[in-house]
């Protein structure tokens, strides 16, 4: 499964699946972070860590060990 982490700057996808747990999950999905959201890839920091993502409207910045634990699937609704 290819995960929230491989998409670059400008990249579009759908999410798949959310495999996070406690606080941490509780949050993302508040934020929109739930299957069947499209999340689009903003920018990342100069190291690459972390990077923003785009929503629902809302612009969010996750750390990699955040954005593996969201499956994607590349197709758009």
């Amino acid at each position: 499964k290819m995960k929230l982490h491989n998409l670059r700057p400008g990249q579009q996808a759908v999410i798949t699946s959310v495999d996070l747990a406690g606080p941490q999950a509780a949050r993302l999905q508040s934020l929109g972070f739930v299957p069947g959201s499209v999340v689009t890839a903003v920018r990342s920091a100069p190291l690459g860590d972390p990077v923003e993502y785009s929503v629902r409207g809302i612009r969010v910045a996750l750390r990699q060990r955040e954005s593996l634990g969201i499956a994607i699937s590349e197709s758009t609704p």
